[in-house]
């Protein structure tokens, strides 16, 4: 191979690397400030373009037979492309069912204890026939992405028999044909007597 071809493949791969790594740069660069839009799955329905995150399940009380209150933190991401319209709260089979008051039940934007703004309530317990395994919270107003929610559920007792205990979580995008996405289960350790 002669010294002028060896020149023309070292200048042709050094361009081409060259416009990789411009392209590299910026590809990801312009994707990124694309608006995030929803995913319409048919019949109107529509899906969260990235999931919500359930952050965190906590009681304000671990012990036998006391009342509580159980907090369910839900993280929108910005780019979740619908807002969150209702959530679904499932007590896993457990040694006891708990019951909780839904007319004690509430939601606010932040994820601590001291709580943030309110959001009002359209709805508690869903249009399903009762389950009562499931609590289903409905946002008079959906949660727009980029916020994080809290769902707090109250019981007048927590379990007698102590152990952990799971809630499955389920959020819906806005719409009335929304088929939900299960975000897990957060566990909560009661104690014993």
């Amino acid at each position: 191979m002669s010294h002028n071809t060896r020149n023309w493949y070292s200048t042709k791969a050094g361009l081409l690397g060259s416009t990789v790594l411009l392209l590299g740069l910026l590809v990801p660069t312009s994707l990124s400030i694309l608006p995030a839009r929803a995913v319409e799955i048919g019949e109107g329905q529509t899906f969260f373009n990235r999931s919500p995150r359930l952050i965190r399940v906590a009681a304000s009380n671990t012990s036998p037979t006391v009342p509580a209150t159980y907090q369910f933190t839900i993280q929108v991401p910005e780019d979740a492309g619908e807002p969150l319209q209702a959530v679904k709260i499932t007590q896993k089979e457990n040694l006891e069912q708990i019951s909780f008051d839904e007319s004690q039940s509430r939601a606010f934007i932040g994820d601590s204890w001291a709580s943030g703004s309110s959001i009002p309530l359209a709805n508690i317990g869903g249009n399903a026939p009762a389950d009562a395994n499931d609590i289903t919270v409905v946002f008079d107003q959906p949660v727009a992405p980029g916020n994080t929610v809290t769902v707090t559920l109250n019981t007048n007792s927590n379990p007698l028999l102590g152990g952990v205990y799971q809630f499955g979580v389920t959020a819906f995008s806005r719409g009335e044909n929304s088929p939900g996405l299960y975000l897990g289960s957060g566990r909560i350790h009661f104690q014993s007597r």
